[in-house]
């Protein structure tokens, strides 16, 4: 019997969405709530702009790579013990960070929250899947999906209140970014362990280890050529070597999935034309977001001069109009269709980044709200649809696969973001930063990374050797390279997002879930004594 046919189930359908929606904002939170933390973090570790894009794709690549394994052990064996299983991961790794002395338990830390955060994601999605009645699921999908979009300006807005003090709480270091998720998993393991029922696939398939591996080996060796690719040279033998070895075995992946009996991913999924363009939509969103939200904390505080709990401020409109239009988002797709919201969502964001293409060092924060607001709404319009779609495609025993799926082109979309629009970045400071006029003592620094830069200019006045008016000189040197950087960066992300709007409304149709083998059932095939409340389809 479906979840959502049992009458104790039912009752607390929207309690169980609440604590499945903290788990899965603890997880989206970690992605961009570090962010806020790197100028700190980069002070007090000293490491390189390479290195902080690292300690944040550590955490994308475990996830995004280990996402349909962890969806198909949860639909294999129990969708509850998987989340339990991740929360327990997620929450001891996030203890770990907090405790961390050096950049290599970070990495450790931020792999290992990965890891936990792969079992978390696709099991919140898929629970919700079945403890919702058809009727009621696209409205669940679209507060799970406006969680989703939140929590990435959420997570720098709660890091930055937790650095820079708030209330009675003293303000504190890097390492609040790592340890406010260990009270907050905590809380959600223990209501996930008393009242989130089981469920799995009666007809469970076998596992696929080696298409696991195959597609975490090609990530992990793609964004290493990418990131890689400005430190050392693009035409770097362990550049070109990480890239010959993620386009050879993202081939061999492609080959053993179609010929296994038991693939992790079943290829056939990616015929039906909702399936392909909600984990197209899902992709492209996610890269243009998570590089947004990346680029925009470290511009904020390196170029506008933000503290940590300006930086998170500054996300707060996005989360804000994010939660506002998820919800909604169901009935405009029932009044226009799937494809001309996701298109309106690609038309906001290009709006959005073509506005933070103009961005410069005298930038004010009121110029910003607008782009920023519009980021929210994008990101709903694009990903809620998206993500409906992928579930409706997906035969309800595999809801585990599906919200896998759904996880990971989000997730693979973030480490590209990060790695593409972090580089290119990267690329443009670099030639923009003016590294003879800044002296001996600040080239090198200058060169690495902006935050660089700006601590060892002021190691050097508080040591006397430069005076006030040089720091002025080089703190303005470091935020005009690193605004023109930004906006270029923003520039590219228009351009991604416009063509991906235009692909969207020029790709081949697809039927009804009905028509395709989706989930979504009738409305005859609603449980007994559950109330019709219209839900996304009215």
């Amino acid at each position: 019997m479906e979840l959502y046919r049992r009458p104790e189930v039912y009752r607390r359908r929207w309690w169980l969405l609440a604590v499945l929606s903290l788990g899965l904002a603890l997880v989206i939170m970690s992605i961009a709530g570090v962010n806020v933390a790197l100028a700190s973090l980069q002070r007090d570790l000293g490491v390189s702009l390479a290195v902080l894009q690292w300690i944040n794709n550590a955490y994308t690549i475990t996830f995004g790579g280990l996402l349909l394994t962890a969806g198909a052990l949860g639909d294999r064996y129990g969708r509850k013990g998987a989340l339990e299983l991740g929360l327990v991961i997620f929450t001891g790794a996030a203890l770990l960070g907090g405790m961390a002395t050096n950049a290599l338990v970070l990495l450790v830390s931020r792999a290992l929250m990965g890891l936990g955060a792969a079992f978390i994601m696709p099991a919140t999605l898929s629970i919700t899947t079945n403890v919702f009645s058809p009727r009621e699921r696209p409205k669940a999908i679209a507060i799970w999906a406006g969680v989703a979009s939140a929590g990435g300006a959420l997570g720098p807005l709660l890091t930055g209140l937790l650095m820079t003090g708030w209330w009675f709480i003293p303000p504190g270091g890097w390492e609040l970014a790592f340890l406010y998720n260990v009270p907050i998993g905590g809380a959600v393991l223990l209501a996930t362990a008393l009242w989130v029922p089981r469920s799995s696939d009666p007809e469970a398939a076998r596992l696929d280890p080696l298409g696991a591996l195959t597609s975490l080996v090609a990530l992990s060796a793609l964004l290493f050529g990418l990131i890689e690719g400005p430190e050392r040279g693009w035409s770097s033998p362990l550049v070109v070597s990480g890239l010959a070895v993620a386009l050879v075995v993202g081939a061999a992946f492609v080959v053993w999935e179609r010929h296994t009996p038991h693939p992790m991913l079943p290829l056939s999924l990616f015929s039906e034309p909702r399936f392909r363009v909600g984990a197209g939509v899902n992709t492209t969103s996610f890269l243009v977001l998570i590089g947004f939200w990346f680029l925009l904390i470290l511009y904020v505080q390196f170029a506008l001069g933000y503290s940590p709990l300006q930086a998170g401020l500054t996300t707060l409109p996005e989360a804000a109009s994010g939660m506002l239009v998820a919800p909604l988002t169901p009935r405009l797709v029932s009044r226009f269709g799937a494809r001309p919201v996701m298109a309106a969502g690609f038309a906001t964001l290009t709006v959005c980044f073509g506005l933070l293409s103009l961005a410069d060092s005298t930038t004010t924060y009121g110029f910003l709200v607008a782009p920023i607001t519009l980021a929210g709404v994008g990101l709903s319009l694009t990903t809620v649809p998206a993500t409906n779609d992928i579930m409706a495609s997906t035969p309800l025993a595999k809801a585990g696969v599906g919200s896998a799926v759904n996880d990971a082109t989000r997730e693979v979309g973030a480490a590209l973001g990060i790695a593409t629009l972090g580089t290119l970045s990267a690329v443009v400071y670099r030639r923009r930063i003016d590294v003879a006029g800044l002296g001996e003592a600040l080239a090198g620094p200058a060169e690495d990374s902006p935050g660089a830069a700006l601590e060892t200019a002021a190691g050097l006045t508080a040591a006397g050797e430069l005076t006030a008016g040089q720091l002025d000189t080089v703190t303005s040197e470091v935020a005009e390279a690193f605004s023109r950087a930004f906006a270029l960066s923003m520039l590219a992300a228009a351009i991604m997002s416009a063509l991906c709007g235009l692909w969207v409304l020029l790709a081949r149709r697809g039927g009804s879930a009905a028509s395709t083998g989706g989930h979504r059932e009738s409305a005859a095939e609603e449980p007994a004594g559950v109330p019709d409340t219209g839900g996304g389809e009215d």
